[in-house]
């Protein structure tokens, strides 16, 4: 889905709207998708004044160009900006959308008051937008925060990027999702088994979170370990650059009753013991809006620098 919203100056949110990506059908209709989103809502201020799209995936150093989109690769060097300013009579800004979650919850979300953390959302896949001293940080080439692609297991299960033992193929939904199916192909019992016996390819990170919560050994195991290689790529993260505040969003995150407890456990094992009292993990309260508050944010910055 494709979501927007209208704010003013002071992150209030105005409007908001969504509507189906149309990735699928070809490049023209992304970006009508695209455009008739905002057309929805300057309905509410015609006034609007620029435009922050966030976007999955690796984009050129100006912000100008998608790379590589690993959800939608028919977007692959897709000039993005060029193709929204042609259209759009305002300025048009573009960011990674794990990074506008990280601008968003610097704005008006857990990070306001926070000058370093890093923002990851667990989703399908698993993102990441990294703060230091107070702005964001993108790095020399700007794929900075990449979190879901740090290696926790080598030569481990290959991961959508290519690469064998990325964290996203251990702690993301689609990764719990296959070590389910995997474990019920395997023999293992489980709820699961009875539920999705004829249709595995039916389960959902949803539905291994609420057997986990009816006491189902075989999802409890997969949000442990799960919340054991997150533990890992924190404490790494900890380590290297001495921040102490970790932000979650993305769907998975809604399972944290589940796994935070053991999250922050696992995580205090591994640090030093002067970081073991100041680690901090926060369920985000903007959840999933996280992104579109960023790219409100990208938008009235981009305004003001320009």
């Amino acid at each position: 889905m494709i979501k927007g919203a209208l704010f003013n100056n002071s992150g209030s949110m105005i409007a908001k709207a969504e509507m189906p990506t149309g990735g699928d059908k070809g490049v023209d209709h992304f970006i009508e998708n695209i455009i008739s989103l905002v057309g929805t809502l300057q309905k509410n201020s015609p006034a609007a004044g620029a435009l922050g799209v966030g976007i999955a995936g690796l984009l050129d150093r100006e912000r100008r160009i998608l790379l590589e989109s690993p959800n939608l690769p028919l977007l692959n060097n897709l000039p993005l900006k060029e193709h929204l300013t042609s259209r759009l009579p305002i300025p048009v800004f573009i960011e990674n959308d794990a990074n506008l979650a990280a601008l968003g919850e610097r704005w008006v979300g857990d990070g306001q008051d926070i000058q370093n953390f890093l923002l990851f959302t667990l989703g399908t896949g698993i993102g990441g937008g990294l703060i230091l001293n107070g702005k964001l940080w993108t790095g020399d080439i700007g794929k900075a925060g990449e979190f879901g692609h740090v290696i926790v297991e080598p030569g481990g299960a290959q991961c959508g990027c290519g690469k064998l033992g990325c964290l996203e193929a251990y702690s993301s939904g689609s990764a719990m999702v296959r070590i389910a199916r995997e474990a019920l192909a395997d023999g293992r019992t489980s709820s699961l088994k009875v539920i999705y016996d004829r249709n595995p390819n039916d389960i959902t990170p949803k539905s291994i979170y609420i057997e986990a919560r009816n006491g189902d050994a075989l999802c409890n195991d997969i949000f442990r370990e799960a919340a054991r290689y997150l533990a890992q790529a924190i404490s790494n993260v900890n380590n290297l650059l001495d921040i102490h505040t970790f932000i979650i969003g993305g769907g998975v995150s809604k399972a944290s009753e589940i796994f935070h407890a053991g999250l922050m456990q696992e995580v205090q094992n591994r640090v030093f013991s002067l970081s073991k009292d100041k680690i901090n993990i926060i369920i985000s309260r903007l959840g999933n809006d996280a992104g579109v508050y960023g790219a409100g944010y990208l938008a009235m910055q981009g305004i003001c620098e320009a």
